[in-house]
């Protein structure tokens, strides 16, 4: 008899809280409150099996497991969030698709990227039901090797009718899962129709070859269910989307500019979180910070969530310096009266940042040389901005601390160690940073007003004009 893998046939991988933990290896029995995944797998290759999640539309490996010489594996978890995991020997390979929820118990024998469910949850036997459907048209082997539209196309025609049938008969108590299910069986098809079209091949359709059933994939507004960004591959179905528009369009039409396909794109989507996941994904069109900067300006707004947000960050860093000349990154605060104040709108004047907090006490030292200095800059051309990086639950502190010590210029409220700190890397305060009149940087580590420097800094940059 064959011992349950889970009970220390194998090492099993555990995720808390999607952060990757070592195998566990010995006997005993997995806690009951953890899900389980465990199975076989038919890649007499694979040596490890990783678990990727999805994130904001990114995939993120939460736990890897060795796979046995039984080609068996297993995975155990703590309180996964719900939703769709992957399955994959190969870190390039989407893998196989399985549905997980709290407290599942999967039993799974993988072939290729589908699976077949011994035991395990109504979810993913709904998900097995939809595969075998889809198969036809879904498998890699019509999707990514020389097979060409001649044997594709009748099979997704002759697929249409059976995909309608199990549309109409599903069901599923999961409002979750079955919201989920409503965008991935469209997803599933269009996508790999597309990627057959795009996809290097001996021999190519011309449009009046296609199907009708590509006639209906483009629309003047798509992905208006936030549910698609819970799909693995999201990202190249948006991609391959964007071409298929393309090539279904007039092709003797000149090629819009770079700054109106952008447009087309984040227009053509209406549900805000995909128009972010759109945008972010075509930043690796502009390889410098002017270009990305002025084709992302009108759409600054959609990044909203601190994954976004850091993903932006995180790019625009990646391509520019911060030597004097760049552009200053156009941080944005709050005052005193809840106005927001954006680092763009000073521009026209020298701008001198002062990163501080109500806490820090070298901050405070430095306050009546500050105050000195801006009586000595008042009527010129220059603007002091204290950025306070106090934590949210310590606003009203720091108004109040703004109010009695009768702080001038303008303060801003950052809400703790965000933006500002996080793009300049800034590990202690205060930091103080010059801007010259156009808003590029003059040196974002500059001297302490206490400090005979910082003035003529000042007055130098006033001098210039």
């Amino acid at each position: 008899m064959k011992k349950n893998i889970l009970t220390g046939m194998l090492p099993v991988a555990v995720c808390m809280a999607f952060t990757t933990v070592h195998a566990i290896a010995g006997p005993g029995p997995v806690q009951p409150t953890l899900t389980t995944i465990q199975g076989t797998t038919d890649n007499e290759k694979a040596t490890k099996l990783s678990l990727y999640a999805v994130v904001e539309g990114q995939t993120k490996e939460v736990a890897s497991t060795e796979v046995n010489a039984d080609h068996a594996f297993a995975f155990a978890l703590q309180k996964p969030a719900e939703g769709f995991y992957y399955i994959s020997a190969y870190p390039k390979d989407l893998g196989t698709r399985i549905y997980l929820k709290s407290g599942d118990q999967l039993n799974l024998a993988i072939e290729g990227h589908s699976f077949k469910q011994k035991t395990g949850s109504a979810e993913n036997k709904s998900l097995q039901q939809w595969n075998e459907v889809a198969a036809p048209i879904m498998s890699p082997a019509y999707t990514i090797d020389s097979v060409t539209f001649h044997s594709y196309f009748p099979k997704l025609e002759a697929t249409q009718p059976k995909i309608a049938a199990f549309k109409k008969s599903f069901t599923s108590t999961n409002k979750s899962f079955s919201a989920l299910m409503k965008v991935t069986m469209d997803a599933d098809i269009e996508y790999a129709a597309m990627r057959l079209l795009l996809t290097p091949r001996s021999d190519h359709p011309k449009k009046e070859q296609y199907p009708a059933f590509y006639n209906t994939i483009v629309q003047d507004k798509k992905f208006c269910d936030a549910n698609y960004i819970r799909l693995g591959n999201i990202n190249d179905y948006m991609q391959i989307y964007n071409t298929f528009q393309f090539i279904i369009g007039d092709r003797t039409a000149a090629r819009p500019a770079q700054a109106e396909l952008l447009a087309k794109k984040v227009n053509g989507i209406c549900n805000d979180r995909l128009k972010a996941l759109a945008l972010l994904n075509s930043m690796g069109a502009y390889k410098s910070l002017d270009e990305l900067t002025t084709a992302m300006a009108p759409y600054q707004q959609y990044f909203s969530t601190p994954l976004e947000k850091q993903r932006y960050n995180d790019y625009e860093k990646s391509i520019r310096k911060f030597n004097a000349g760049e552009a200053g990154y156009n941080f944005i605060g709050e005052d005193v009266n809840g106005n927001k104040v954006a680092f763009n709108d000073l521009k026209g004047k020298v701008v001198v940042v002062d990163v501080w907090a109500t806490w820090c006490g070298p901050c405070k030292a430095e306050l009546p040389h500050l105050k000195h200095l801006e009586e000595e800059m008042e009527g010129k051309n220059v603007t002091f901005v204290g950025a306070s990086v106090d934590e949210a639950k310590d606003k009203e502190k720091w108004k109040t601390f703004v109010h009695d010590q009768e702080m001038k210029g303008t303060q801003i409220f950052m809400s703790g160690w965000s933006e500002v700190t996080k793009f300049y890397d800034i590990k202690g305060i205060p930091r103080f940073m010059v801007f010259d009149q156009q808003g590029k940087i003059v040196t974002i580590d500059a001297p302490r007003p206490s400090t005979p420097e910082l003035k003529a800094l000042i007055e130098k940059l006033l001098a210039k004009g």
